[in-house]
Order: structure tokens, then C-alpha cells, then sequence
């Protein structure tokens, strides 16, 4: 078992429960366990790329899977980059390459989503599906269409606080079958003031993924070269953008008192 899959299997566990019910107290009644998941180790040269400002990618020969993680430091605190990464209603515009998104209910993840209606913005408001605020866990059920291929794509994502780091665990929905995709599972984790650095979060994205035999090998290269670039360049300018409006509108509003 690779370490992204505990981490989705330990994401199922008790506090799933909790969290679905809306007992986000007892969620955190249990004594605090370890991440579910180990970091890669970055090297001198990849502590430097960060300190300037770049971004740190590494992963293996895709074929016909592979795995890798991209880190980047962001400045701006960890809340504005989980209400970034927690708004999935807005993914078509701040993500290229997704085209569409629809959310379903996380009351019915053993059915088929699509036997479900995608939610309406209401239903955000009535318990039909997850709260999605930073430090409230949440389970919740989106489809994509992504990129030039019109791939679609349904996934579970669970994000859980944790004083080591908020993490989102995200694995292919079991009713997500197609032509190209066998699994996919990752994980987005953030780091507050790392190295030091005050005001700034470092984020990861650990991915896995394995896809069909059936699938041209010109794809899956194209898809290794590109995919992880395009799933984390997106980030870091919509978090610091995202920040510094906030910034400004309270100094607006403290100018305003």
C-alpha cells in the first residue's frame, strides 16, 4: 500500500463520520494522529529554487503510471490558501485547464453521481453537501471536464485540519470508469512560515496516478510533461492576488472607522 493510499483509507475513517453528521466536535476529540502521508526530503539546490520564488517539481517516468509532487512557497497565510483551494465553484475560472464543474451531494457517495442532479448554490446553505470553510472538514463529490481532451473526471476530495498542516486527500470517484484513467489519488498539504520565512505557506501536491493500456503513449508523455505543471502554476498567483484584495479591503474598512 503506498503512502497516498493510507492517507485516503485513514481519511475514511472515523472522522469521515463526524464530519458527514455535522459532529465536528468529536472529530476532534480523539487524540491528534501523525499526517497520514511522508513529505519527500528537498534537497539544498530545491530549498534554493524555493527561496527564489520557483517552484519545485519532481516525478517518475510516467508509462503507464507514475507518481510525483510539486512544492511551492506562497506568500500569503495558510486560511487564503485553502479558501482558494476549497472553492470549487470557482475552478473553471481560476484553473485553465478545468472547462467545467459540477458539485454533488456528499450524502450518497456509494451511488453513482450521476444519478444524482449536480447541487445548485442553495444547496450550500441547506446541509445537501459540505461546508467548505478552512478549518472545518469536509467530504465532498466533483465532476470535471478538464483540458483540450474534454477528459472527465469525478473525484472525492476530504480536507481535514491538523496541527501539522491542513491536507486535502483526493481520489478518483468509483464511479468515475472511463478509457484513460485506471486511478488517480493525491493529496494537497500546507506548511505555515516554512524555513522561517514569516507570512508565507509552503503548498505540496503529492499525485499518483495509472491509466489504461489502451491509451497512445504520445498522450500519456504529453500528459507527464504537462499535467503537473498546469494542476499548481494557477495557484500561487490566484492565492497572492486573492490576499492582497482581502488586505485592501480592510484597510479600507479600518480607514472607513
Amino acid at each position: 500500500m503506498t503512502e497516498i493510499e493510507r492517507a485516503a483509507r485513514n481519511a475514511l475513517g472515523l472522522n469521515e463520520k463526524d464530519a458527514l453528521s455535522g459532529d465536528f466536535s468529536a472529530a476532534f476529540s480523539m487524540p491528534v494522529s501523525p499526517l497520514p502521508f511522508t513529505l519527500p526530503q528537498l534537497t539544498p539546490a530545491q530549498l534554493s529554487q524555493l527561496s527564489k520564488g520557483e517552484r519545485v517539481q519532481e516525478q517518475s517516468d510516467m508509462k503507464r503510471e507514475g507518481k510525483g509532487f510539486v512544492v511551492v512557497d506562497v506568500k500569503a497565510p495558510p486560511k487564503d490558501v485553502w479558501d482558494v483551494l476549497l472553492d470549487f465553484e470557482s475552478y473553471p475560472k481560476t484553473i485553465p485547464t478545468v472547462r467545467t464543474m459540477n458539485m454533488f451531494t456528499n450524502t450518497r457517495l456509494k451511488e453513482p453521481y450521476y444519478e444524482e442532479k449536480p447541487v445548485r448554490k442553495e444547496d450550500f446553505l441547506n446541509g445537501k453537501i459540505a461546508k467548505l470553510k478552512y478549518s472545518i472538514p469536509s467530504v465532498t463529490r466533483a465532476a470535471f471536464v478538464l483540458s483540450k481532451f474534454r477528459l472527465n473526471i469525478a473525484a472525492i476530495h476530504k480536507y481535514r485540519p491538523h496541527p501539522g498542516g491542513h491536507y486535502m486527500v483526493f481520489t478518483l470517484d468509483p464511479a468515475c470508469t472511463n478509457v484513460v484513467l485506471k486511478s488517480a489519488k493525491g493529496v494537497w498539504h500546507t506548511q505555515e512560515n516554512p524555513d522561517g520565512k514569516e507570512g508565507y505557506t509552503r503548498v505540496w501536491l503529492l499525485c499518483e496516478v495509472k491509466v489504461s493500456r489502451a491509451l497512445p503513449r504520445w498522450i500519456t508523455d504529453y500528459a507527464a510533461k504537462r499535467a503537473m505543471p498546469r494542476a499548481t502554476q494557477w495557484l500561487k498567483p490566484a492565492v497572492e492576488a486573492a490576499s492582497q484584495l482581502w488586505l485592501k479591503e480592510k484597510d479600507v474598512g479600518s480607514n472607513e472607522d
